[in-house]
């Protein structure tokens, strides 16, 4: 984090201030999506443990989304 450019670390912020008051699940969720789509788009083999991120946190999601009445997407 210290080796961070401030402009950019600003601009993440500004961006993570515009998603919800979640704890970060739906920010972390595009995050990961981003991540896997861009190995996708490369011809390098996603890791497990990114799969793993997006399926825990997808599942989180639909559990809070469902907890609220609302329907998951």
């Amino acid at each position: 984090m210290n080796q961070t450019p401030d402009d950019l670390w600003l601009s993440f912020r500004a961006l993570a201030k515009t998603y919800p008051h979640d704890n970060g699940v739906r920010l972390t969720a595009h995050l990961a999506k981003w991540m896997l789509e861009e190995r996708q788009r490369l011809p390098i083999p996603i890791p497990a443990v990114l799969k793993k991120v997006v399926e825990a946190v997808a599942k989180e999601m639909i559990s809070a989304d469902s907890s609220r009445g609302r329907n998951p997407r």
